[in-house]
């Protein structure tokens, strides 16, 4: 306690530490990480921090309360903003023991992410982590010595959360398992993506898949690349043959982008070609019969669409020429 002030802090002695994440926090303020006052080193070299007091209910209080989904995942969206804060420093700083208890929900509702023995500066060169630390059953496996941590290490905590705050959501658990992947390739790059995942948003930074080979050739197989073989030739040659009778030479034209765009996009929907559409509910269900039957129905919508926009602009166009 501040004897002038009569301010309350929490003071920490750390004997495990990466004293540049304590100066960049130090100098750099966020709203979801509790501020710090102060640090020091003793006699023995370990670390004394002075720091915001935070008082409240740890996460997995909140997030196990019966509440509905779009409230849980406004308390996802906070701990993600404040993980791109650390993400996004200049030196990145990896949380490394990111888990419910290192989570607080303060009495006005605000989010703070605790805890920061384990966090340390991401270093490119480095093959591996120094310390071996995190908390089993939320530590990403290469915290175990498999390679070094990374941003995506506290994406895959943050998939184990996911997890078991919304066991009853389909979209949500795919989200995390992809979050939470073995693999640090196959989860989200960072904490934005992730938030665009959650949120429904198409991220930028998101890579999406290539476009070649297209559907038919990419899993090889022989009947697949028959049936692409002969359809795509078709179906440019039926696109390029369409004709608008008795109608001036631009509804053609017009006539022959909407059917390039109805069949190309119909395509991607059906086979997650550019995994532009897995964004859409229930494309990607585990359930075959219902991730069938919802493709059939986005596909139904998009002609909806494309035939509003076709119809919008040949008119709009009409209109002017005349």
């Amino acid at each position: 306690m501040n004897e002038l002030t009569g301010v309350v802090y929490m003071m920490k002695t750390l004997t495990t530490y990466d004293e540049g994440v304590y100066e960049y926090l130090k100098n750099n303020k966020e709203r979801h990480i509790p501020e710090i006052y102060f640090y020091t080193k003793d006699e023995n070299n370990s670390l004394i921090v002075v720091e915001e007091v935070v008082q409240g209910n740890t996460f997995d209080v909140i997030i196990n309360k019966d509440m509905p989904d779009k409230e849980k995942l406004k308390y996802f969206y906070e701990l993600l903003e404040g993980l791109s804060f650390l993400h996004n420093a200049p030196e990145p700083i990896i949380h490394r023991d990111l888990k419910p208890s290192n989570i607080m929900i303060t009495k006005k509702g605000e989010l703070k992410i605790l805890d920061y023995d384990a966090a340390k500066i991401y270093k490119p060169d480095s093959s591996g982590d120094t310390t071996k630390l995190g908390t089993e059953g939320v530590a990403a496996p290469e915290q175990y010595g498999f390679m070094q941590s990374d941003p995506r290490s506290d994406i895959y905590a943050v998939g184990k959360m996911l997890e078991k705050a919304f066991p009853n959501n389909s979209r949500i658990q795919k989200i995390a398992a992809k979050a939470s992947s073995f693999a640090p390739k196959d989860r989200y790059n960072n904490a934005r993506e992730l938030s665009d995942a959650l949120a429904r948003k198409i991220s930028p930074n998101l890579k999406l898949k290539p476009l070649f080979p297209p559907p038919g050739f990419r899993t090889r197989k022989w009947w697949k690349i028959l049936l692409a073989a002969l359809f795509y030739p078709f179906a440019l040659f039926i696109i390029i043959g369409i004709t608008v009778k008795e109608g001036p030479l631009l509804d053609s034209i017009l006539a022959k982008i909407y059917a390039f765009f109805y069949v190309f996009t119909a395509i991607d929907i059906c086979n997650s070609w550019t995994g532009i559409f897995d964004i859409l509910p229930f494309v990607t269900h585990k359930n075959i019969f219902l991730r069938y039957l919802f493709k059939a129905i986005w596909v139904v919508v998009e002609v909806f669409i494309l035939t509003v926009i076709f119809l919008f602009v040949s008119g709009i166009i009409h209109l002017f020429s005349t």
